[in-house]
């Protein structure tokens, strides 16, 4: 009878062991982040779970980019997103396409500008990194 008992209890581990990786999968983990020169960036965000990764780990990355496109009566998320960061002096730090509505970036303190390009419409803002809070900007084009 013990000898079950254990048999059952080791079988019932194996299958929380198993499972645990693809629980883990699917509760929405960021795609690999890439390096460009000293900027570490992680883009994408498509479907619900991997946009809830984006957002809960959006604090540790002190710029947070956001893409969308007007819809009324409310916008929705667009991918494909030519993105240029320059600093200050005018160098580009980022340039790169987002592979979904979110790109988080790990920049050193400072001023930069950001350029947006989707299908042919730029638009460019200015945000400042000031760690540990994360500078956000919202992009958003005509549809």
């Amino acid at each position: 009878m013990q000898r079950t008992s254990f048999v059952a209890t080791g079988l019932l581990l194996v299958g929380l062991l198993t499972a645990l990786p693809v629980y883990a999968a699917t509760a929405g983990a960021l795609p690999p982040a890439q390096t460009q020169g000293a900027v570490t960036y992680v883009s994408g965000g498509i479907g619900q779970q991997e946009a809830q990764a984006f957002e809960a780990a959006a604090a540790q990355y002190p710029l947070a980019l956001e893409f969308a496109l007007k819809h009324a009566p409310r916008a929705e998320f667009t991918a494909s997103v030519h993105v240029i960061v320059t600093d200050v002096k005018g160098q580009h730090v980022l340039d790169t396409r987002s592979d979904g509505p979110f790109l988080l970036a790990k920049l050193p303190a400072g001023r930069y500008t950001v350029t947006a390009e989707h299908k042919g419409q730029t638009l460019t803002k200015t945000v400042r990194v000031v760690p540990p809070k994360s500078a956000h900007a919202l992009f958003v084009w005509a549809a």
